[in-house]
């Protein structure tokens, strides 16, 4: 008889807990709370945590599943009348919070745990709360510290992965996360505030500011982002193939390449890829170049045409108009070519020393060229009239700056950027400043007047624009390798390389960084 008594008292103390107070009471009034106030006053106030009768918020009582799930679904604020039966066997329509877990299901927010089972009345494990938290509110991202007793075989990975990758839990002192302790209500409330609000993460020095979205096992050869679209197109040398990634969908296409390859662009819908039938050769003697270029349809990835050529080619530049630009990588002295991609014909060629980076202005009227063999380096331009390369405009310098093989230039076109830190007019080639350190990828904010910068860290020095003053650090988890600016998603984009764990094989990673204030 004393069972049955206590039975029926638990359960109507549960019972009063699940339904709304008539009136709600403000967390200062909670007189058994004692850690996380503001996070509990935070969601009191929206109106997602009601309390006890009486004035208790009970923090140290274990929290229930179908608990939780009301919260989400009072903050969500979501439908829940006429909502298809979800079929659950443990929870039926009249029961306490039925509504809210068959809507809650039907959004996709919540799943059972198998066996047609919801388990309303199970507590709440912290690797269950990852789950609930991480599909309700679409966390996605990695965690590639990771955690020792959370490995990739078990169910809770990815979720404990998503929420540690958005600092909304970092575990425990000792590198574990616990996933089977049962978690109580005030530890619950305060991992959902810290979603909803994200003042209230915790502060953590070595927590990098990007967010880990994605891993690709690649070796990057060359990699252009489209556009206007989050898609890379990037060539592996893995795998001697071209790849297109989404960074938003994470979708994938790759198709395989008839030659070996080295660079690619992209202009107007297509991808345009050297392709190298020998070794660039300083000289080649009697032995005649070779070599081709494969045109691509960006979307598909089929092979649009490929066209031979008696030249190795070395960097490649195309425009709207289907012209394509080349410079050689073999013989001292080699040409740069302008080729009709829709014929093969060669449009007309300049002398140029060989191994040359070259990059198209934004309003694809000059070609800049940066030589990579010679010391000290030139910068110089080739003007484009109707297909044709002009004459050679050189730098006013010639060993007055220091200069890295490789040619920057800002997305308005004004400036070129060059990784000692020198920055030079795009148009007239004159020397205007030098940056406090030098770096090796960059992207710019034109909108903004931000300018970001890496050298092969995993820290992003950002300056005002265009004048160069340094303004503050960012942090990735892994060493960076490009930068990128998505002036849609107003984000910064890193491809890094990530390892995880204690493991040393190095992965391509996609991190972002959103860039509203």
């Amino acid at each position: 008889m004393l069972k049955r008594v206590s039975a029926l008292c638990t359960a109507a103390a549960f019972f009063a807990m699940l339904l709304p107070a008539p009136q709600p009471v403000s967390a200062a009034t909670f007189g058994d709370v004692k850690n996380f106030e503001e996070e509990i006053q935070y969601l009191t106030d929206l109106k997602i945590i009601n309390g006890y009768p009486g004035g208790t918020y009970r923090p140290d009582q274990p929290i229930l599943r179908v608990q939780a799930v009301m919260m989400i679904m009072r903050e969500k604020g979501l439908k829940t009348e006429n909502i298809p039966d979800p079929g659950f066997s443990d929870i039926k329509k009249g029961d306490p919070g039925y509504e809210d877990v068959a809507a809650a299901t039907y959004y996709g927010l919540i799943e059972g745990k198998g066996n047609n089972r919801f388990d309303p009345k199970g507590e709440m494990t912290r690797g269950e709360m990852s789950k609930v938290l991480a599909l309700a509110y679409e966390l996605g991202g990695m965690y590639p510290t990771g955690f020792s007793d959370v490995t990739e075989r078990q169910w809770s990975y990815p979720f404990v992965s998503s929420l540690a990758a958005h600092n909304v839990t970092n575990g425990y002192p000792d590198g574990t996360f616990r996933s089977q302790v049962i978690i109580n209500r005030e530890q619950f409330a305060a991992f959902m505030a810290r979603i909803l609000k994200p003042a209230f993460k915790p502060v953590y020095p070595d927590m990098p500011d990007s967010l880990l979205e994605d891993v690709i096992d690649v070796e990057v050869m060359d990699v252009v982002k489209h556009p206007e679209q989050p898609v890379f197109y990037i060539l592996d040398g893995l795998t001697n193939s071209l790849m297109s990634f989404n960074y938003e969908t994470s979708e994938m296409n790759s198709t395989g390449l008839p030659y070996r390859a080295e660079s690619l662009t992209y202009a107007k819908g297509k991808v345009y890829v050297t392709q190298h039938k020998m070794n660039h050769e300083y000289w080649t003697g009697d032995r005649k170049e070779e070599g081709a270029y494969a045109i691509f349809d960006a979307d598909s990835l089929e092979m649009v045409k490929l066209w031979h050529l008696a030249m190795d080619p070395y960097d490649i530049e195309a425009n709207n108009e289907g012209q394509v630009f080349i410079s050689g990588g073999s013989n001292q002295h080699t040409d740069l070519l302008s080729l009709d991609s829709k014929t093969g014909a060669i449009l007309s060629k300049q002398m140029l020393y060989m191994q040359a980076k070259i990059s198209l202005t934004p309003n694809q009227k000059n070609l800049l060229v940066i030589s990579t063999g010679l010391s000290p380096r030139n910068i110089s331009a080739f003007p484009i009239v109707d297909g044709l390369l002009q004459l050679e405009i050189r730098s006013p310098y010639h060993g007055d700056y220091d200069l890295t093989p490789d040619i920057g230039l800002t997305p308005d076109g004004k400036y070129i950027l060059n990784g000692f830190g020198n920055m030079f007019s795009a148009n007239t080639m004159k020397y205007l400043g030098t940056l406090d350190r030098p770096f090796s990828a960059f992207a710019v904010d034109v909108a903004s007047g931000e300018l970001h910068t890496a050298l092969e860290t995993n820290v992003i020095q950002s300056y005002h624009y265009p004048d160069l003053i340094s303004k503050d650090q960012l942090v990735t988890y892994g060493n960076i390798h490009k930068l990128f600016y998505d002036e849609h998603a107003d984000k910064l984009i890193a491809l890094t390389t990530v390892r995880f764990g204690q493991t040393t094989y190095p992965y391509l990673g996609i991190e972002t960084i959103d860039m509203v204030d």
